[in-house]
């Protein structure tokens, strides 16, 4: 049930949506069901697409990592991450409780990046000379996705005096100096939605893993919504 709750929070605004337009005719428990059987189908879809990209991501992170190479057993990420020495001031990630629960707060970046396939080719990346400035990393979530919050996350955060996991890569988070590459199983990124928008107008076809690096120049407060 520790699974399914995770993939059910993204159904319960859809069932809030519903209540509001018919406040005086609703069965909730048969809501309740219905968000729960949809959660299952998508942790059975995802637990699917692993199965087939697993070996595939595996077979990539060692070939082109080797001993660098690097697991995150909560995610299916493999990644390799370069340490920045002498960082006396590290960014504090922190997180809240919202209505569903413990929730990261969002924050800016500057940073140099780029996307690929498992081929190689390039399909989106920063101008070159011109790191790309994130007053709100939701800008680039919302494009690139959740495999973004697993880079940058630190795998705890502790909100109101409890440590609440939130299955980053990295135990203190991405930090202004540190660089990480990581490939990702297709539900973490572009999942069932080809992408076309990407600066070297490549087509990331669905249900495609793709690998970003990511080179982070700096990190502070989100300074927009």
């Amino acid at each position: 049930m520790k699974n399914i709750t995770k993939f059910l929070m993204a159904f319960l605004c859809l069932g809030m949506i519903f209540a509001s337009c018919n406040k005086d005719n609703i069965d909730y428990d048969e809501l309740n069901r219905q968000q729960i059987e949809a959660a299952r189908k998508e942790k059975a879809r995802r637990d699917s697409l692993l199965r087939i990209q697993a070996p595939q991501l595996e077979q990539y992170a060692k070939t082109k990592w080797g001993s660098d190479a690097k697991y995150s057993d909560s995610t299916g990420i493999w990644y390799k991450v370069e340490l920045a020495t002498g960082n006396t001031t590290p960014y504090t990630y922190t997180g809240s409780m919202g209505y569903y629960g413990p929730q990261i707060n969002t924050w800016s970046a500057t940073l140099n990046f780029r996307g690929e396939l498992m081929n190689g080719t390039l399909f989106d990346k920063n101008t070159d000379g011109i790191p790309k400035v994130y007053n709100n990393i939701s800008q680039a979530i919302s494009i690139y996705k959740q495999a973004w919050v697993q880079a940058f996350a630190p795998t705890i955060i502790n909100i109101q005096g409890q440590d609440r996991r939130f299955e980053g890569l990295l135990p203190k988070g991405l930090q202004k100096g540190d660089k990480i590459s990581f490939i990702s199983p297709s539900y973490y990124t572009f999942d069932q939605t080809e992408y076309t928008a990407g600066s070297e107008k490549v087509t990331v076809p669905k249900n495609t893993p793709v690998v970003y690096t990511i080179d982070l120049v700096a990190i502070g407060a989100a300074t927009s919504n």
